[in-house]
C-alpha cells in the first residue's frame, strides 16, 4: 500500500502543476526523495530515493520535476497559485480512495522541497497522510 499511496500522492500533487511556468530548477542529474507519514503506521518508513536527468525541455513541464509526475485523471487541482518560487494548491480525488488535501512546493535552483497533506475516509474513519518530497541537483546528466 505504501508504494501505491506514495505514487498516487506524488502523481496527484504534480498533475495540476503542468499549467504553470517552468520551475526554478537547474537542468542535469537530480536525486529525488519521497517520504510518507501516516499516523498509526510503523515509524521509520524508509524514504524512496531515485535519480533522474532533467533537460531544459523537461523543466518546461513541472509534472516532470518530482517522482511519479504522470498525472491522474481522477484528481482535480484547484486554487493553484505560484508566488515567487513557491506553488500552492488544493486538491480533490474521486473514485476508490477518494481524498482531498493541500500541497506546496518551493524551488530554489539546485534543490526543492514540498509537502502534501491528504485526508481520505477508510472504513468510516478519516485517515491523514503527509508526504514530504525533496530534490537536489547532483551535476551533469551521465551520457549512456
Amino acid at each position: 500500500m505504501r508504494t501505491i499511496t506514495t505514487s498516487l500522492l506524488t502523481t496527484i500533487v504534480l498533475s495540476g502543476i503542468a499549467h504553470a511556468a517552468a520551475p526554478n530548477m537547474k537542468e542535469g542529474l537530480w536525486e529525488l526523495t519521497t517520504k510518507m507519514e501516516i499516523p498509526g503506521m510503523p515509524a521509520g518508513m524508509p524514504p524512496q530515493v531515485m535519480q533522474q536527468c532533467f533537460t531544459r525541455k523537461d523543466l518546461d513541464d513541472p509534472r516532470k520535476t518530482a517522482p511519479g509526475g504522470t498525472g491522474d485523471s481522477n484528481c482535480q487541482m484547484t486554487d493553484y497559485k505560484m508566488q515567487g518560487n513557491t506553488a500552492t494548491w488544493n486538491m480533490a480525488c474521486k473514485g476508490e480512495g477518494a481524498m482531498s488535501g493541500v500541497g506546496s512546493i518551493t524551488y530554489s535552483g539546485t534543490s526543492y522541497t514540498g509537502t502534501n497533506r491528504m485526508t481520505m475516509k477508510q472504513g468510516g474513519n478519516a485517515q491523514t497522510m503527509t508526504m514530504h518530497y525533496s530534490g537536489r541537483h547532483l551535476g551533469e546528466c551521465k551520457k549512456p
